[in-house]
């Protein structure tokens, strides 16, 4: 208090209570709690809840992929890949039989007749079950099945124009079948075969990358089960207590899914591999055989029809039927199933004794014994070429049917293996992620 003149004035003080604490003891709640015992328990059980939950998730995600992959490889593609095969094989056998209809003149056997007409309609379907089963997007598949469909139908009238000629006797007949066989081997199969070999690698891309190993799986399990044991040791040495039943469990399921991984992968990962290289690689390879075998028939049709006036066929069949050699004496020697084994051994065989046919044919048109060839072209003799081509045909089909099998074994046996691990990874995941609650919750409370 002090006076001004007659008057005394009166000023209060007071004190401002927050400037007597010290700025660094401000710290907030949360900070405090964070740097604490509890507070660092909390957060590492967070964590490995957190990190449990993932695991799962990302494990089933990616196992989930896998096996879209398979499914998708196992009822599209596959069969996409085979539509595309049978229409290759069933238009070089069209061809083939077309051929041989000539050599008996006038009114073709009602057999030849028939396997030519079947061919043609095998195609039509093959054609059809293709075009559905291509995507709208791929235009280079659509547009070889567009110059597929628009060829074949100029083919086969040239065929009738041919065999109309052929029952009338007209020389002429000729003319038409070597433009039609021509426009056949020329620009028709080789767009069935680039169709073909598009689907196939596409079949084998798909293979390859679902044989892969689910990285990203196997190294988030591998981390929740190092971090399950590290966090064991960290609180053994807070807890002073050896074993915490909660992440002992947590660690055993985490265990268990690794290993169910790996073992779930490691399977389908071989029997992926084994679809490929038992049955994928030399399904393709025999159906190639298969179409060389076809090619050279109706080379040798051709050259008889023409009385070996036309040295190219011959030159042709030689070429082809050398290469289908090189090919059978290939899967001979590869390494497959016992299944597969048998009917290529038939088929080298068949291809022998058809070989020796052709050899004998030849002789008989190098002397100009016509109707002699003629018997061996298309005689009912065991050692004639139609007999001996017949049964290379059966045992080339025979093969494409079993290499099929092994390859369709392969990825059935590689999505079962990857059964339940989708489901059963989420699962693991929540489970864990209890189990690490139930460890870490009891500790917590020794605090509060």
């Amino acid at each position: 208090m002090f006076h001004r003149g007659d008057d005394a004035v009166t000023e209060e003080h007071s004190l401002d209570e927050s400037l007597l604490v010290e700025p660094e003891s401000r710290r907030r709640p949360w900070r405090e709690f964070l740097v604490s015992t509890p507070g660092r328990l909390s957060v590492l059980g967070i964590a490995l809840v957190t990190a449990a939950l993932v695991t799962g998730a990302i494990t089933s995600a990616a196992i989930g992929a896998r096996q879209q992959r398979i499914e998708t490889l196992r009822t599209h593609t596959e069969p996409l890949t085979y539509a595309a095969e049978r229409l290759y094989s069933s238009l070089s056998i069209a061809d083939a039989a077309a051929a041989t209809s000539f050599i008996s003149g006038g009114v073709e056997p009602i057999a030849v007749r028939n396997r030519y007409n079947q061919a043609i309609g095998d195609a039509s379907n093959a054609l059809v079950t293709a075009s559905n089963g291509v995507a709208s997007t791929d235009a280079a598949a659509l547009a070889l099945l567009s110059e597929v469909s628009r060829n074949l139908a100029d083919y086969t009238s040239l065929i009738a124009t041919a065999r109309a000629n052929n029952r009338s006797g007209n020389p002429v007949g000729v003319a038409y079948l070597s433009d039609a066989s021509a426009m056949m081997q020329d620009t028709i199969l080789p767009a069935a075969e680039s169709l073909y070999s598009e689907q196939s690698r596409s079949v084998a891309d798909t293979q390859v990358l679902t044989g892969r190993l689910p990285r990203a799986a196997f190294a988030v399990a591998v981390a929740l089960l190092v971090a399950l044991v590290v966090a064991q040791v960290y609180l053994a040495r807070k807890s002073k207590r050896r074993v915490n039943p909660g992440l002992v469990l947590a660690s055993l399921l985490a265990a268990t899914l690794l290993i169910w991984l790996a073992a779930a992968t490691l399977v389908s990962t071989a029997a992926t591999d084994r679809a490929r290289t038992e049955g994928a690689q030399p399904l393709g390879t025999i159906t190639q055989a298969r179409i060389l075998a076809q090619q050279a028939r109706a080379d040798e049709t051709l050259a008889l029809l023409q009385r070996g006036s036309d040295e190219q066929s011959e030159v042709d069949y030689t070429r082809r039927s050398a290469e289908l050699a090189d090919i059978l004496g290939g899967l001979q020697d590869g390494d497959h199933g016992p299944a597969t084994t048998p009917p290529i051994d038939a088929a080298v065989t068949a291809l022998a004794d058809w070989r020796r046919a052709h050899t004998m044919l030849q002789e008989k048109l190098d002397v100009g014994d016509y109707p002699g060839a003629k018997a061996i072209a298309i005689g009912p003799a065991d050692s004639a070429s139609p007999a001996t081509f017949a049964a290379l045909d059966e045992s080339l089909q025979d093969g494409i049917d079993r290499f099929r099998s092994e390859e369709l074994d392969g990825m059935a046996d590689a999505y079962r293996s990857l059964s339940l691990l989708a489901v059963g990874s989420m699962v693991i995941g929540v489970l864990c992620g209890f189990a690490v609650g139930g460890g870490i919750w009891p500790r917590l409370n020794e605090y509060h």
